[in-house]
Parts: C-alpha cells; sequence; structure tokens
C-alpha cells in the first residue's frame, strides 16, 4: 500500500481540502480517517465522533484485523450532508487523539467508495456481516423521525445464505473475511496478499 502512495494524482484525487467544501465545488461525503491508534474499538471511536456529530452520519466502519483483534488504523465514514464534513475536519483532522497518550495524528481524506449505497452494494455480500457487531460496517438512518438510528445492513445473496445455513457453518470463514466475496473484486489484484482476511473488503473502499 506504501508504495502506492507517493504522492501521485490518485492522491490529489482523495484529499479533503476543506475551503472546497466550504465553497460547495466538492460535495462528497465519504471520509477515511487514518492514524487511528490500533487499540481503539468501534464503540470507542463511535463515542468520540458521537460528543459532536451525532445524527449526522449513515454509514460508519472500522476494519478490525481479525487476528490480533485491533483496528487496522482507518476507519470510514459517510456523512448524510457534505457540510457536516467541515466542523468533523476542524475537530479531528491534524489533532492528536484523547485515548492512549498516542503520537497519532488523525489525517481525513476522501474514501474511494462514495455514499451509502455504494459502500452498501460494497459489503452486502461480505461474511463481515455474519460476525460479531463490533467487527461489521454499521448503518443508519438517513432521514425522517428515525435519522441518526441504528438501522439494519441489507443482506446481499450470499451473506443471506450464510444465514440461513447457519452461523456455526459461517464461523469458519472467520480468517477469510474479504476472501469471501471474491466474485465481486473488480480485478483488484494490487490488494491480494496482504496477510489480513480483511483487507480483501476493506483496502477497495480505501483506495
Amino acid at each position: 500500500r506504501r508504495g502506492r502512495q507517493q504522492g501521485g494524482p490518485q492522491d490529489a484525487d482523495f484529499a479533503l481540502d476543506i475551503e472546497r467544501v466550504l465553497a460547495g465545488v466538492d460535495r462528497r461525503t465519504t471520509v477515511m480517517i487514518r492514524n487511528i491508534p490500533n487499540k481503539y474499538t468501534q464503540q470507542m471511536l463511535l463515542d468520540e465522533i458521537n460528543i459532536n456529530h451525532t445524527g449526522t452520519y449513515d454509514f460508519f466502519y472500522l476494519p478490525i484485523d481479525f487476528k490480533n483483534k485491533c483496528n487496522v488504523g482507518y476507519a470510514f465514514i459517510n456523512f448524510m450532508d457534505h457540510r457536516s464534513i467541515i466542523s468533523f475536519f476542524h475537530e479531528f483532522n491534524g489533532q492528536r487523539w484523547s485515548n492512549f497518550n498516542s503520537e497519532k495524528v488523525c489525517a481525513l481524506s476522501y474514501a474511494r467508495i462514495q455514499g451509502k449505497l455504494a459502500m452498501i452494494a460494497r459489503f452486502q455480500n461480505s461474511s463481515l456481516l455474519e460476525k460479531d457487531c463490533e467487527y461489521r460496517p454499521l448503518l443508519f438512518v438517513s432521514n425522517g423521525a428515525d435519522k441518526g438510528m441504528p438501522e439494519p445492513f441489507p443482506l446481499g445473496g450470499r451473506a443471506r445464505g450464510a444465514a440461513q445455513y447457519g452461523t456455526s457453518h459461517g464461523a469458519g470463514n472467520s480468517h477469510g473475511a474479504g476472501g469471501s466475496g471474491g466474485h465481486h473484486h473488480h480485478g483488484h489484484g494490487h490488494h491480494h496478499g496482504h496477510g489480513h482476511g480483511h483487507d480483501h473488503d476493506v483496502e477497495e473502499a480505501a483506495s
């Protein structure tokens, strides 16, 4: 991964320029949160975000390395309104994290996959959805009276079949969450071989 992040044109495509957001020129809504201390759990990160940003986002995912039960250092969040990124950016970007006395400094950029619907399409066939809540991508209601409330993830055909087949059988996939969706990787061969079971599922959203 690092070899591809050398300041080429791809990096510029994902740079979050807050002035462009303020001007309404860039209306992308899905942000990648980077440099997260590895000990942060999903709930710890959400608790920190929700102090000032509750009800502003409808998708959240903190990928976890199943082997060591630690996050992999980045997360994805989709805001219902691109303007919500402005206050989020000012609070988090360039700031140190409040827990674990970490030296890491939060950095925000845009995710490659943009929007709640695109993220649903990306993950609805993933074996991640068979796992405990803290490992799964999370959805929240985007509008109406229940805006911001948790929303069940719609299962794709593969995940539905696995759920009916029984969780005891699905559990056998725990080390290969990424590989389970191999039929919809769209040829991103450069993501293979990272050694973490989740990588195929999350790296494509990131890069």
